[in-house]
C-alpha cells in the first residue's frame, strides 16, 4: 500500500469564517455542494483541507493538539496579509546552529487553529554561496 495524498478534515464551529481566513493566504474553495451540507474544502498548491461544521464540538477541542504548517515562498507576504486584515501574527526565526535558520509567521485561525507559515531556510542559501 502506498499513500498518495493527504486531505484532512477539520471540524469547526464556523466553516465559512475558516474558509475566508484561508482565502486571505491564497487558498481557493474547491468544493461546496448540496451532497454534503455544512462541508466545504479549500486548497492551495498541494495542500487541501476539508472544513466541516459541527455544533457539538467546542472550538477548544477542535484546536487542541493541532498545528497546520505550510511552506510559503515569502513569509513577508504572510505578515503583510496579517497586517492588512488586523490578524495577530507572531514572527520567529527557528534556528539549528549554523545549518538551519527559517522564518515562521504564526497566526490563529477563527476557530483557534495554530497556523504556521514557514519560509525558506536562510542558512541553506548561505551554505550554497
Amino acid at each position: 500500500m502506498m499513500v498518495t495524498d493527504f486531505h484532512p478534515i477539520l471540524y469547526v464551529e464556523d466553516q465559512y469564517a475558516e474558509r475566508d481566513f484561508y482565502a486571505l493566504f491564497g487558498f481557493t474553495t474547491i468544493y461546496e455542494g448540496p451532497e454534503f451540507p455544512g462541508f466545504l474544502a479549500v486548497s492551495a498548491g498541494n495542500a487541501t483541507i476539508g472544513l466541516s461544521h459541527r455544533d457539538d464540538l467546542p472550538v477548544d477541542d477542535a484546536a487542541r493538539g493541532l498545528r497546520w504548517q505550510f511552506i510559503v515562498e515569502n513569509v513577508d507576504d504572510v505578515i503583510s496579509v496579517c497586517a492588512a486584515n488586523n490578524l495577530p501574527c507572531a514572527v520567529i526565526v527557528e534556528e539549528g546552529g549554523m545549518t538551519y535558520r527559517t522564518p515562521i509567521a504564526k497566526v490563529k485561525s477563527p476557530n483557534g487553529i495554530s497556523v504556521w507559515f514557514e519560509g525558506h531556510d536562510d542558512a541553506a542559501s548561505s551554505r550554497l554561496r
